[in-house]
């Protein structure tokens, strides 16, 4: 648990956004669409700005692929060394997702989402998709406070981290894009010359 004044906001906000047995029925539904399909959604959005734009957008993507893979690894040390639990197990609210009884802390799909919205948002000819993946990243926090498996702090702490991974990322900036980078991007591009995909519509060496 948190230091116990922060615990007490933690659960009393909990509980002002949970869900409970006088919510509708299409909100419910809709927070569950949120819950399960906003990574399946952003994972669609990064594919098609990859395989459509050039090799400007696609360097950013990669950042933002970088800094989601040490964002997780993060959350996922943080959640092996310290556990708080998830509120339906210690009875409070209601649940509406089934989840595994495991930390919460920090929240692995806010995490992800705050990540990529972070690392985009930076890139200015990318802070058109950084913008939508932070309002997708919101949206899905809340619909899983909203259907009762994490905790707001779960979501602020998937924030934190998702900053930490960005500066790690902008640390290493230099040598990811002199050196790895084009050498991802030189495998990527004659993966598409040997499967003789059509340039229209899969750019490349734009």
């Amino acid at each position: 648990m948190f230091p116990s004044a922060i615990e007490i906001w933690n659960q009393s906000t909990f509980l002002a956004l949970n869900a409970d047995a006088q919510s509708s029925a299409l909100a419910i539904t809709v927070a569950r669409l949120l819950a399960n399909g906003s990574v399946d959604l952003a994972a669609a959005l990064l594919i098609v700005a990859w395989v459509r734009r050039g090799r400007g957008v696609r360097l950013a993507l990669l950042d933002a692929g970088f800094s989601a893979l040490i964002g997780l690894g993060i959350a996922q040390a943080i959640a092996a060394n310290w556990y708080h639990p998830r509120p339906f197990e210690i009875g409070l609210g209601h649940q509406y997702l089934a989840h595994a009884a495991e930390a919460s802390f920090p929240s692995d799909h806010g995490t992800l989402l705050f990540v990529l919205a972070v690392a985009l948002l930076v890139r200015p000819a990318m802070r058109w998709l950084g913008a939508g993946l932070l309002l997708l990243g919101i949206m899905a926090a809340w619909s899983r406070i909203y259907l009762g498996v994490h905790f707001p702090l779960d979501m602020v702490g998937a924030f934190g981290v998702a900053l930490v991974a960005g500066w790690v990322v902008r640390l290493a900036e230099g040598p990811l894009h002199r050196q790895a980078y084009p050498l991802l991007l030189s495998i990527y591009e004659s993966s598409l010359r040997r499967l003789g995909l059509p340039r229209s519509v899969f750019p490349r060496d734009l």
